[in-house]
């Protein structure tokens, strides 16, 4: 598995609403990783929400390549989740993350990879939270700084 917090995810804060959603891991998850959502392939959702089961949503890692999809991110491992098992993710709160790059308190972050953050590169600053350009995806805000390296961290504020 790859490098997460050696601890496990940590939650500081959840604003006492934890934002979670149940899921099926596609493939062995780590708590902490950054993950993306699924629709089931032989299992579509209808209209009504009594269909509704917890095997209709699948997660997997988001790709470690900007190219091809760290992108796409729906929320954060909050434990080990096995492949085929079912896990919890959450989509907002604060989290200790670690550091892929430059974090500067305050600023909007983006995904490095499936397990980092930095403050958001794109040389655009956005006008809100959820304001993005082509070249990054904000993911939240960095309540404390940090630097890239091998154990730093930062606290991030997700709001995915």
């Amino acid at each position: 598995m790859t490098s997460t917090n050696e601890l496990g995810v940590a939650v500081l804060f959840d604003g006492e609403c934890p934002r979670t959603i149940t899921g099926k891991a596609r493939e062995n998850i780590s708590g902490g990783q950054f993950v993306v959502c699924s629709g089931a392939g032989n299992n579509p959702v209808t209209s009504g929400a009594n269909s509704f089961v917890a095997s209709d949503i699948e997660f997997a890692v988001v790709s470690d390549s900007f190219a091809s999809g760290v992108h796409q991110i729906n929320g954060i491992a909050i434990a080990d989740i096995s492949s085929g098992a079912y896990g919890t993710i959450a989509t907002r709160g604060a989290y200790i993350v670690k550091c892929g790059g430059s974090v500067i308190e305050g600023t909007i972050l983006e995904a490095v990879n499936a397990y980092s953050v930095q403050t958001l590169t794109s040389g655009v600053v956005p006008a809100g939270l959820y304001a993005y350009t082509k070249a990054s995806t904000p993911i939240g805000r960095a309540l404390s700084a940090g630097a890239s390296g091998t154990n730093l961290y930062c606290i991030a504020h997700l709001n995915i």
